[in-house]
C-alpha cells in the first residue's frame, strides 16, 4: 500500500495562465518538494495513511508537511497503481497575492482509448462513492469541489496557499482486470472579479490481472 500525491502548481503571472496550463515540471530542480515542483506525482514517505482519512474523498484543511512526500516523479508517464494504494490532489499558487485566490477543483476519471487489454468490464473509475460513514461501491468517475459562484469557492490554506483533496483507494473490476485511466483535472481561479482556467489530464494504470483477448485464448 501506498499514499501518491498529484502536485499542481499554477500562477496568474507569466505567460502559463494565457495557456490554461499549470507551471510545468522542471527537471533542473534539485530537491524537489510539493512546495517547488508542479506536474508531478509524490510519494508519502511515512507508514500507514495520514490519520483520520480512508477509502473516500475528503477535502484537507491544513497544509502538507513538505518533509514527508518524496521519490517525485513527473506526470509525463503513467502512474503504477495498485489495488488498495491511496490517491490525493494538490492546487497551490506562490503568487504573492495567493492568499486571495479562491479555487474551484474538478476531476474526471476515464479510460479512455489508451487500454490495451480488454477486460470483463469497463470500469471508468478506480474510486468509489464511499463516505467516513457509508460504503458505497459505485465508481467515483467525477470529483467536484464547487461553491455556487467564484466568490463562493473555496479559499487556500493559509499559510501555503494550497487546496488539498483526499481522493481514497484505487480499486479493480470485479474481475480484477487491470486498467489504465486518464485523470481529466480541472481549475477555475478568481481573483478580482475575473475568472481563469487550468487543465492537465495524468494517466494512471491500476494493477490487477491483464484478462487476454479473446481470440488470442482460441488460438492459444
Amino acid at each position: 500500500m501506498a499514499v501518491y500525491l498529484y502536485n499542481l502548481l499554477f500562477s496568474l503571472t507569466g505567460t502559463d495562465f494565457t495557456l490554461g496550463r499549470f507551471t510545468q515540471f522542471n527537471s533542473a530542480i534539485v530537491n524537489p518538494t510539493v512546495s517547488n515542483q508542479s506536474c508531478a506525482w509524490f510519494t508519502y514517505l511515512n507508514a500507514g495513511i495520514p490519520s483520520g482519512l480512508g477509502d473516500w474523498f475528503s477535502p484537507i484543511n491544513t497544509a502538507l508537511t513538505p518533509g514527508v512526500w518524496g521519490e517525485c516523479q513527473p506526470d509525463t508517464g503513467s502512474l503504477s497503481l495498485e489495488p488498495g494504494d491511496y490517491l490525493m490532489m494538490r492546487v497551490a499558487s506562490l503568487d504573492a497575492n495567493a492568499g486571495s485566490y479562491q479555487v474551484r477543483f474538478t476531476g474526471v476519471f476515464g479510460r479512455g482509448t489508451s487500454q490495451l487489454e480488454t477486460g470483463g468490464d469497463d470500469l471508468q473509475s478506480p474510486l468509489q462513492m464511499n463516505t467516513a460513514t457509508t460504503t458505497n461501491t459505485n465508481p467515483r468517475a467525477v470529483i467536484d469541489v464547487d461553491g455556487t459562484s467564484g466568490p463562493n469557492w473555496p479559499a487556500p490554506i493559509t499559510t501555503d496557499h494550497s487546496w488539498v483533496n483526499w481522493l481514497g483507494a484505487a480499486h479493480t473490476p470485479a474481475n480484477d482486470a487491470a486498467n489504465d485511466y486518464t485523470l481529466n483535472v480541472g481549475v477555475c481561479v478568481y481573483s478580482a472579479g475575473s475568472y481563469y482556467t487550468f487543465g492537465r489530464d495524468p494517466r494512471m494504470h491500476v494493477g490487477g490481472m491483464i484478462k487476454r483477448h479473446k481470440h488470442r485464448e482460441d488460438a492459444a
